[in-house]
C-alpha cells in the first residue's frame, strides 16, 4: 500500500506564520491478482486550524503499515541562517511529526523539482496550480498534486511493466472519478 501525501501551506512551512490549508492522501493498494485500487482523501482547513490536530487526523487516515511519499520540505537559506543565529534547533517538519506519531509508516520524502512535476502533469493531463497561484487554487488542487507526485514515483521507481499496468489502471480510475456526478 502506497500513499502519496500533499500538504498545502500558506505561506511555506519555514515561515513562522505558516498554516496548513489543505491535505490530500492518494492511496494505491495493490491487489493480489495484479490490479490496483485507488482512493483520494481531501480535506481543507481555515487559517485557524491547529497544526497538531490536522497532522493527527492525517495519521489516523493513513492505513497501517503504508509507505508514504511526500515532497521533502524546502527550507530557505534565510530561514536556516535565522534559526542558527537564534541558537535553537529547527522546529520539526510535518513529515517528522507524522513519523513520530506513526512509527509503522515508511515515509519517503522526495526531492522533486517543479519542472519535473509540470512535465508529468502535462503527460497525464493533470491540472496543477501554477506558480504564483493563490492558496484557494492550490488547496483545491491538492488531490491532483498528490497524484502527480505518485506518477513521479511511478516513473522513477517502478519497472516498465509495473508502470504501464498501474498507469493504465489509474487513468481508468481517473476517468470514472471525473464522470461521477457532484455530490451537491
Amino acid at each position: 500500500m502506497l500513499c502519496s501525501l500533499a500538504i498545502i501551506r500558506d505561506p511555506g512551512e519555514s515561515s513562522p506564520r505558516s498554516a496548513i490549508r489543505s491535505t490530500a492522501i492518494f492511496t494505491v493498494t495493490s491487489e493480489q491478482k495484479g490490479g490496483a485500487r485507488f482512493a483520494i482523501d481531501h480535506r481543507a482547513f481555515d487559517r485557524t486550524a491547529n497544526r497538531a490536530d490536522i497532522l493527527a487526523g492525517l495519521a489516523d487516515r493513513i492505513p497501517e503499515g503504508a509507505t508514504v511519499i511526500a515532497r521533502a520540505s524546502r527550507t530557505s537559506q534565510h530561514y536556516l541562517r535565522h534559526a542558527f543565529a537564534a541558537g535553537g534547533p529547527l522546529p520539526p517538519a510535518d513529515l517528522q511529526l507524522l513519523q513520530r506519531d506513526r512509527p509503522d509508516l515508511d515515509i519517503l520524502p522526495l526531492q522533486c523539482a517543479n519542472g519535473v512535476l509540470e512535465e508529468i502533469a502535462a503527460a497525464y493531463r493533470i491540472e496543477r496550480a501554477g506558480p504564483g497561484s493563490n492558496v484557494l487554487s492550490r488547496s483545491r488542487g491538492a488531490p491532483d498534486e498528490a497524484q502527480c507526485l505518485w506518477a513521479a514515483f511511478l516513473w522513477s521507481q517502478c519497472s516498465p511493466h509495473q508502470r504501464a499496468s498501474l498507469a493504465a489502471a489509474w487513468q481508468a480510475w481517473r476517468a470514472l472519478e471525473r464522470a461521477r456526478p457532484l455530490p451537491f
